[in-house]
């Protein structure tokens, strides 16, 4: 993987590559049908704040919010010297395609770079005729590089940095870069109470860590972040805290938790600084075991929710995963943070080996728990991942269309069942979980009335767009099908 090159000393080519004063940075509008909230566009805040450090003259346009961002800049007779899109996940890899692809025809002599999990995964699905440069893995330095020096002209670069920092450092986030837009960052899923989250549902959204030292087969995020396990100075997240004005913080690690001495250390300053917020934030099942007294410190300083990977009900499904963990620590885990007073919020997936009985032993678990906020996704496996290999060997995966890559669909073919009746039982399983039997039993925990009325209406208008967009999903497993049956015929 080559370096960031360095620009060649002539004349010529210093006029054509002068280091950038006008930047623009992009986020992309997400492919789902739904998400957790709006959350600010942090990688881009980062990215401006150490642009403006070396410089830069920085514009943002949030295109989940304002899509027509770019042409009104144009319009304007605005010109960057520099465009930086972050790509998501694998589902918005045609979104940022298409965003690079625009970029070039109202601006067609800027350099375009890209970078995320998506282009440090799978750098080869990105359109290369419309980008300059793709980043993969940890991007801070390169781009206070690219911010100095431009990026050279020529064929689009795949590059990283061979050294990148075992500690995740960053200036405070540009937040003033994003204040047109942010009465917008909002948590959508309905609140357990049926108000809104924190105020008005406002969110705000920052990092303490990056990627994970676990090495789960369904999972992307470690790949993604090339191995790499990194925590941020406890001085800079403090900061970082104090210059947010919203009640209610997400915290979007991949786990906040791994390392204990660390997490505990951060609570303690967080506790002295006198900063006052209601947290959520992800952890693991066998670290709230073992750490018990964290998870409390934590929630002395504010964690009121914590999304759990429980992914299976059953230990055997968890060795499958190489998850780690086993069904005892799941429950014990449960039982912990309820004796705190943390709302755990379970991911559960739902995988195509179950059968209508294994659809029944994780609506049981869902009930016996009394969850106010149960998710539970169809395994997706992400390309970059060894179980996405696992199943393309198998010639299991129904389609490649990236749409529908977005943990809401069944992409893969059951084992125990046909395509079809597996979706039955996964809006089943749904109904079940957020139905009035449930509720009236009592077995929804503390969630309100109020609140669940929202969650009723909520899942079944998503279980709607579900069923219309998975028509195409059917026609493709039919078309492979015949293909199929046809090949000896054509042999």
């Amino acid at each position: 993987m080559p370096k960031m090159p360095e620009m060649p000393p002539t004349d010529e080519h210093k006029i054509k590559n002068m280091p950038p004063r006008r930047v623009l940075l992009l986020f992309p509008q997400l492919n789902n049908l739904v998400f957790f909230g709006v959350y600010e566009p942090l990688v881009m805040e980062i990215f401006s704040a150490i642009a403006q450090e070396e410089g830069c003259e920085v514009e943002l346009v949030d295109l989940r919010l304002d899509p027509h961002g770019c042409k009104r800049l144009a319009r304007r007779g605005y010109v960057p010297d520099l465009i930086a899109l972050t790509t998501h996940g694998f589902p918005e890899v045609p979104i940022v395609n298409g965003c690079a692809r625009n970029c070039k025809q109202l601006w067609p002599e800027s350099p375009i770079v890209i970078g995320g999990g998506q282009a440090t995964v799978t750098p080869e699905l990105f359109e290369k005729q419309y980008i300059d440069m793709i980043v993969r893995g940890p991007g801070e330095r390169v781009w206070r590089n690219l911010c100095r020096t431009g990026i050279p002209r020529g064929p689009c670069l795949t590059i990283e940095d061979p050294e990148p920092p075992r500690v995740y450092s960053y200036p405070v986030p540009d937040r003033k870069i994003t204040a047109k837009y942010r009465t917008h960052y909002k948590t959508n899923i309905p609140h357990h109470t049926g108000r809104a989250w924190g105020r008005g549902g406002r969110t705000g959204f920052t990092l303490l860590t990056q990627g994970c030292p676990f090495r789960c087969s369904f999972c992307v995020i470690w790949p993604a972040n090339l191995g790499l396990y990194r925590k941020r100075p406890i001085p800079e997240i403090i900061a970082d805290l104090k210059s947010m004005e919203e009640d209610y913080i997400y915290l979007g690690d991949d786990n906040t938790f791994a390392d204990a001495k660390f997490a505990g250390e951060l609570a303690d300053a967080i506790g002295a600084s006198g900063i006052k917020k209601e947290i959520s934030s992800y952890c693991r099942a066998d670290h709230i075991c073992k750490h018990p007294e964290l998870l409390q410190k934590w929630h002395d300083i504010g964690l009121r929710y914590l999304v759990i990977g429980i992914e299976a009900v059953k230990t055997e499904k968890l060795k499958q995963f190489n998850k780690k963990t086993d069904q005892e620590q799941n429950v014990n885990s449960l039982k912990i943070l309820r004796d705190i007073g943390i709302f755990p919020i379970p991911h559960i997936l739902i995988t195509q080996d179950m059968t209508a009985a294994d659809f029944d032993d994780v609506y049981r678990f869902i009930e016996e728990n009394k969850f106010e906020y149960p998710v539970t996704i169809p395994l997706t496996p992400l390309p970059g991942t060894a179980d996405y290999a696992m199943y393309k060997t198998q010639g299991r995966i129904v389609t490649d269309k990236l749409d529908f890559y977005t943990f809401m669909y069944n992409v893969i073919e059951p084992t125990s069942m046909s395509l079809r009746e597996f979706d039955r039982q996964y809006d089943r399983l749904i109904f079940r979980t957020w139905s009035w039997s449930r509720y009236l039993r009592g077995n929804c925990g503390k969630l309100s009335f109020l609140g669940f009325v929202k969650w009723w209406a909520f899942v079944r208008l998503l279980v709607l767009q579900l069923r219309w967009k998975r028509r195409e999903i059917y026609r493709a497993a039919r078309q492979k099908t015949q293909a199929v049956v046809m090949r000896p015929a054509a042999l």
